[in-house]
């Protein structure tokens, strides 16, 4: 069930929890502004229709298998998203439908018993499933997603951790983090 996290005049930060669809928990009369796949846990934003919080950050952190080398740096891809697939695919070249997708990363530990980098990722654009896309075409997928060629059975290992926004130009901005560790845990 989600929770608020932080409570504005128009708005609300809300954790949604692993399962639940982003649309389907903002209170009633409010728009999402922030969305997460059904399986991804985190931080989302919501607002009065009336009421728009500017997003300056979001902060995701995953659980990939490999080593990521460099072990900081950013990925950028064109995105293809199937709608009939619910599956988002890196093409060679723009075209209808072709978006461009952009992210930063930086690898917080390598777990080399397991062969698992523990990740934390800035998004430069919004595209359905980009982490998971863009991580899965280097041969790094997020563990547990099958969708994407994990073999590793456990929830997908991804969570958006943090979002620091303001109430708009001028206005002093907020940030809400939670403890990411505990929803990529690995068993």
């Amino acid at each position: 069930m989600s929770k608020i996290l932080f409570e504005g005049k128009g708005y609300k930060i809300l954790y949604k929890e692993r399962g639940e669809d982003s649309e389907k928990i903002a209170p009633s009369g409010m728009s999402v502004l922030s969305r997460l796949d059904v399986p991804v846990p985190g931080v989302i934003a919501v607002a009065d229709s009336g009421k728009r919080i500017r997003i300056i950050d979001k902060k995701y952190y995953l659980v990939c298998q490999g080593n990521l080398d460099p072990n900081e740096g950013s990925m950028e891809d064109l995105l293809f998203h199937d709608s009939r697939s619910n599956r988002t695919f890196p093409v060679k070249r723009m075209r209808k439908g072709v978006k461009e997708a952009r992210l930063s990363y930086k690898v917080i530990s390598f777990n080399k018993e397991r062969d698992l980098s523990y990740v934390e990722v800035t998004l430069d654009t919004g595209r359905t499933h980009q982490i998971r896309t863009q991580f899965s075409s280097r041969k790094h997928p997020l563990a547990g997603d099958g969708k994407y060629g994990s073999r590793i059975k456990c929830p997908i290992a991804l969570v958006c951790g943090e979002i620091t926004f303001d109430e708009g130009e001028g206005t002093k901005p907020n940030q809400i983090k939670i403890n990411p560790e505990e929803e990529l845990s690995l068993s």
